[in-house]
């Protein structure tokens, strides 16, 4: 596996290791939702844990829906600045 994000490779490797404990977590994620039903397991601000700083911040049906509209319009950003085309 050659995944270069940044040249530096002890950041690259710092970054790498991110992303994949970031990926195990939203898979063990997924699967706990699946198995309890529980779609709140899925909502962006539980994952960033800011219940912590906010207590219930958004634990609703409207706070799913909005954590899935924030995440949306974060997906559709980061695609538009991070296009894979060649910009020459």
């Amino acid at each position: 596996m050659n995944i270069i994000i940044v040249k530096n490779k002890y950041l690259n490797a710092l970054l790498l290791l991110m992303l994949f404990s970031a990926t195990v977590h939203m898979i063990i994620l997924f699967c706990l939702a699946i198995l309890r039903g529980d779609l709140y397991l899925l909502n962006y601000f539980n994952i960033l844990s800011i219940s912590y700083i906010i207590p219930n911040f958004l634990h609703s049906f409207w706070g799913n829906i909005a954590s899935f509209a924030v995440t949306a319009i974060l997906y559709f950003i980061i695609l538009k600045f991070n296009s894979l085309e060649s910009k020459e």
